[in-house]
């Protein structure tokens, strides 16, 4: 069913964004895996389960994002994500080839131009702003406060901050745009439609390249 999005507002496109998104954005918190990291009650079992799916989302987007569509004005250098969760499953004590014979997505959403490419993006970087609150919350599965392991929710650290305004900023310029704009909304859904259908399945991820029980307190290098 084609999804209509009001386009006359006078609110930001941000706004529009987060409302056109509300839903999908309630049902994920309700998501088991993501709940259990959010009260601090995931196992660790469970724990590397769920980064190794969300690993197979983030490696799909990375392609997304190495190949960004004629006319973008946005820089989108260092914001691919998938290294983050490479490296925490390293830690959780996957090697490198149990990494790449994990499920990759193999039905993302592709943008065909700059505000649909926006809006599919505006979905990756909204989670970096409430990854810190998920990283604290499993320290506990971790035993400990350390980066290893809990990479991929710290984000981006210290940097949060600014790369989300960037990325706002950028957003605000393209909702002058009519068409962009309803490129963006429509990107957005679509991207958060693939990444709800995605994590669904994340209790089936196959881990058994698991060796140890906890993180070793130093990341191994990637390469």
């Amino acid at each position: 069913m084609r999804r209509e999005f009001d386009l006359t507002s006078q609110t930001s496109l941000r706004e529009r964004l987060r409302l056109a998104t509300s839903e999908i954005h309630a049902r994920l918190h309700r998501h088991e895996g993501l709940g259990a990291v959010a009260a601090g009650t995931i196992s660790l079992a469970d724990y590397t389960k769920l980064l190794a799916r969300l690993w197979g989302f983030h490696r799909a987007f990375a392609t997304v994002l190495a190949t960004p569509p004629d006319g973008l004005a946005f820089d989108v250098s260092g914001r691919a994500r998938a290294a983050m969760i490479e490296a925490d499953l390293r830690a959780l004590g996957l090697d490198r080839a149990a990494i790449d014979d994990l499920p990759v997505c193999d039905f993302l959403f592709r943008p065909g131009d700059a505000g649909a490419f926006m809006g599919a993006l505006y979905v990756v970087e909204g989670s970096t702003m409430g990854g810190a609150q998920l990283a604290r919350a499993v320290a506990g599965a971790l035993g400990g406060e350390g980066d290893a392991g809990r990479r991929f929710f710290l984000g981006y650290g210290a940097r949060n901050g600014v790369m989300w305004r960037d990325f706002l900023d950028h957003l605000d310029r393209l909702g002058a745009d009519a068409a962009q704009s309803e490129a963006a909304l429509r990107g957005a859904v679509a991207t958060f439609d693939d990444f709800e259908r995605w994590v669904a399945g994340w209790e089936n991820a196959d881990t058994r390249g698991v060796k140890s029980a906890r993180p070793e307190h130093g990341v191994p290098a990637l390469g």
